[in-house]
């Protein structure tokens, strides 16, 4: 099998693809792969819309598991494999992004002669950048890329004026975070450098105890100091009174809620660790800053999510169970991930000119050399 290049197809953040590898599709295309409300929704729409996030995932994912078959192995440990909870995420996208279609004119959102003008430049550009191979691996037509981009900047526009109903005033209490800088130290084993874990005899972990203890005493004039002179490592971690995300032990955060600026906990026993805690700022301002757009961030993400909940009542998806099983991500696709100049704004549609550099194959027959394939058919 040989590689084809892939240029770059550029939406909302979304990676652009350069190189791909893999086999072609095994699907009809014509057939209906769902329906909301009796509107029939391509096959082979979704099967380029799958293959895509496949590719993405692929690229992404190679650097850390090389040639190993990522798609039949459950990576969130949800027990799902990749395939089913990559293809599901795609229907879901579809069936929203088809709902918020319906509901454009809710928001006075519309798509300019303009913006559907460089969906069509960028749709056929997209098309005459990429071998038929490569084309034809993805399942990709200008129709589907042109849709693709049609619906990912509905989308961009209607969140746009969702997010302008969201309340963006957060309050100091709310968001307040304070920082501490603290040393752990396990009391119980350490690790080889084969990775196997060795347990310390009662003679090592008294010894441990008393070096904590020695570094607490070295580290009132110079926290940063004292632990490097003692080998340990300085961790800064910032939280606030509410924040569900804190994964510290719960008498760690004890001591530090009662420190002063500057002050040093005693040593912290815990079951596992020894904790020297030193309180950096009770009121960080950049950390309070930064909480507070994460904040709004999140009320942005639960609105939109509502009204798209609330779209789909009294609607009907229905997915082709039996064609969509047909989408499978067994061929290989082999990507190098790219970053557009000068992002444009995700309302207005993006360019999806190739991006020539990235590519690190040139074809043989007509202007590109073809590289070996990760894979074989």
């Amino acid at each position: 099998m040989k590689a084809k290049r892939l240029a770059a197809l550029l939406l909302t953040a979304v990676l652009g693809v350069s190189i791909l590898t893999g086999c072609g599709t095994g699907i009809d295309a014509k057939k209906t792969g769902a329906t909301l409300d009796g509107q029939e929704i391509s096959l082979g729409f979704m099967n380029f819309m799958a293959k895509y996030q496949q590719a993405i995932y692929d690229g992404q994912f190679s650097a850390m598991f090389g040639d190993a078959d990522i798609w039949s192995q459950d990576m969130a440990g949800d027990g799902t494999d990749m395939e089913t909870s990559v293809k599901k995420n795609v229907t879901e996208s579809v069936e929203q992004f088809y709902l918020l279609e319906k509901h454009m004119a809710d928001y006075k959102v519309e798509l300019t002669d303009d913006e559907m003008k460089a969906m069509d430049e960028a749709a056929k550009k997209f098309m005459e950048d990429n071998s038929k191979q490569a084309i034809k691996q993805i399942g990709a037509t200008e129709e589907y890329v042109k849709e693709m981009l049609r619906l990912n900047t509905i989308q961009a526009k209607m969140r746009a004026e969702m997010d302008k109903e969201v309340d963006t005033e957060v309050t100091d209490e709310e968001a307040a975070q304070k920082t501490i800088s603290y040393v752990s130290v396990n009391k119980n084993s350490t690790t080889d450098e084969e990775g196997n874990t060795q347990e310390y005899t009662e003679e090592q972990k008294a010894e441990i105890e008393q070096n904590v203890k020695d570094f607490r005493k070295a580290a009132k004039d110079d926290f940063n100091a004292a632990a490097e002179a003692a080998g340990y490592t300085v961790t800064p971690y910032s939280y606030g009174k509410n924040d569900e995300s804190n994964t510290l032990d719960a008498a760690v955060m004890e001591a530090a809620d009662k420190l002063k600026d500057g002050k040093l906990s005693k040593v912290i026993s815990t079951e596992d660790s020894y904790y020297v805690v030193r309180m950096d700022s009770t009121f960080d301002e950049e950390k309070t800053a930064e909480k507070k757009k994460s904040i709004v961030q999140q009320r942005k993400d639960d609105h939109f999510k509502e009204v798209c909940d609330g779209y789909k009542e009294g609607v009907t998806f229905e997915l082709n169970e039996d064609e969509w099983a047909k989408v499978r991500f067994e061929d290989r696709f082999t990507i190098k991930q790219t970053e557009s100049d000068d992002a444009q704004d995700a309302s207005a549609t993006e360019d999806s000119s190739g991006t020539e550099d990235s590519a690190d194959t040139e074809d043989s027959a007509d202007g590109e050399k073809d590289a070996d394939a990760s894979d074989s058919e």
